[in-house]
């Protein structure tokens, strides 16, 4: 393992295994990012679809379907499975797309609303109509398991990106050299994940003692 003795240790979890990728010399603001994808969709969107993130979204997203459906008496539970995939795989590619265009983009917490937050909001949204209009009938279960996927998928798509995985283009490796690197990010997401948490929390209760403490200080 590399030392990694400047960072603190969620940090350090965060840049672990070498896979970070180097960002571009030239990083680009979001509304850029976001303008050159639609100065030129045929070739920024359309030709850079992204089929790892459709893949692996219609296993994902088929599979979820399918458990949550399994106490539904809806005859057509299967065919909700299979929407969800489809449309699952579609969205995904192209948010893939989107992933990798903003994946250094700054400033990263904009980045990061627009991918794990506005994002799923309208893919949501599109969800349920998309099941209401093809099906007549929607899952809650479902719909509620596929927003929170949806979430973290957006999160974990956009750590791995950064990290040179399930990218399409030039910039991206054999599909099966991703999936034999997936699994160790995805490790290293949660414990990441964990320890951001961790750190949180353990600030929220360092800051609750002072804030105490002043409040019954007689001076003031």
């Amino acid at each position: 393992m590399r030392c990694l003795p400047t960072l603190g240790y969620a940090d350090a979890m965060d840049q672990f295994s070498g896979d970070l990728a180097a960002p571009a010399s030239k990083t680009a603001s979001v509304p850029q990012a976001l303008l050159e994808l639609v100065q030129n969709p045929w070739r920024r969107v359309l030709l850079r679809f992204n089929s790892k993130a459709a893949v692996l979204s219609a296993m994902f997203r088929g599979a979820i379907f399918m458990v949550a459906s399994l106490k539904s008496h809806h005859a057509g539970r299967d065919g909700a499975a299979l929407v969800e995939a489809f449309y699952g795989a579609t969205c995904a590619g192209f948010f893939g797309t989107l992933a990798q265009a903003l994946r250094f983009a700054t400033p990263q917490w904009q980045a990061e609303l627009v991918l794990a937050g506005i994002f799923p909001v309208f893919f949501q949204i599109g969800d349920y109509f998309f099941h209401s209009a093809l099906e007549g009938h929607v899952i809650p279960s479902g719909m509620i398991a596929s927003a929170a996927f949806t979430a973290l998928s957006a999160m974990f798509n956009l750590y791995v990106m950064r990290r040179g995985t399930l990218l399409v283009g030039g910039e991206g490796k054999p599909f099966y050299r991703d999936l034999g690197t997936l699994p160790k990010l995805a490790l290293f997401f949660v414990i990441s994940g964990v320890m951001k948490l961790w750190r949180l929390v353990a600030g929220f209760f360092r800051e609750a003692p002072r804030e105490a403490a002043v409040s019954t200080d007689p001076a003031s």
